[in-house]
């Protein structure tokens, strides 16, 4: 129960007023897979239910297609995160940002918080699948913690946010589309996984 209230407490601070939630994960010492455990997991399985609950109910009756989906949403996000954090922790001296995977990690997870929000509820309610455009909140999310985290200077900090949202972004956009292939030919069916 203490975890399910730090990973909502965190997620609600992170919306309603990053800055002062950046200082404050700015000065917590966490390691990449403390971050992973601690924060995305929790999120990466209540995706899972909500993508159960709501193919359940508006999607499919095939239990088979329904656990598929699940594991592919668990592990394309899982993948994305890993994958994303690896790659612009690559590019933070680019841009004069401090190099640490340990922090990179921290500011990859929590600003995906809109993400894991906005993926949640458009999985739990699929026809709203428009939602899934309030994760794009994750970049302001990365803006505001770039600064803290990285100490990324202003006048770098606009590329270093772009460049880091594309990779992010890119990531995801093909290890979704990799994934959505493998469950249309397993189950002959079409849909997006979230």
């Amino acid at each position: 129960m203490k975890k399910v209230n730090f990973v909502f407490n965190r997620a609600m601070k992170l919306i309603l007023n990053p800055k002062a939630e950046w200082s404050i994960i700015q000065a917590e010492t966490q390691t990449k897979s403390a971050t992973i455990n601690n924060y995305a997991l929790p999120w990466m399985i209540i995706m899972v239910l909500c993508s159960f609950i709501g193919d359940s109910l508006f999607v499919s009756n095939q239990p088979g297609y329904i656990v598929t989906k699940g594991v592919f949403i668990f592990a394309v996000t899982y993948m994305g995160i890993y994958v994303s954090a690896l790659i612009i922790n690559e590019l933070t001296t680019s841009f004069s940002s401090k190099k640490d995977i340990d922090t990179i990690f921290k500011l990859v997870v929590y600003s995906c918080t809109g993400y894991f929000i906005a993926s949640s509820v458009a999985l739990l309610l699929p026809p709203l699948v428009i939602l899934f455009a309030l994760g794009l909140y994750s970049i302001y999310l990365f803006w505001e913690g770039s600064s803290n985290l990285l100490g990324t200077p202003e006048d770098n900090k606009v590329g270093f946010v772009v460049v880091s949202s594309l990779v992010m972004l890119g990531i995801y956009a093909i290890l979704s589309l990799m994934l959505r292939a493998i469950l249309a030919a397993i189950f002959n069916i079409n849909l997006a996984i979230g």
